[in-house]
């Protein structure tokens, strides 16, 4: 069971750091000379917010529709109570 969190765990890691590189939110560059390698890594804290707003504004756009739907659904079941 230890095992199978970790694998979870670790995939999410790599998954998130993925879909980071894929969106922009940070770049790596790499300098090298004699026998010595330096990387660097930027994030871009501006994109992350962009992105975090987005996402906010996302799902109260779906919330909204998803409480109107069940408003719906549920008009419909009261209706159809009071026929019967």
């Amino acid at each position: 069971m230890k095992r199978l969190v970790l694998i979870v765990v670790v995939l999410l890691i790599v998954g998130t750091a993925v879909y980071g590189y894929y969106n922009g939110w940070y770049s790596l560059s790499r300098e090298s000379d004699d026998h010595k390698t330096k990387i660097d890594i930027t994030i871009d804290q501006d994109k992350i917010q962009q992105d975090k707003e987005k996402a906010k504004k996302k799902a109260e756009e779906l919330e909204s529709k998803v409480k109107e739907k069940t408003s719906e659904a549920e008009k419909k079941v009261n209706q159809g109570g009071d026929k019967d």
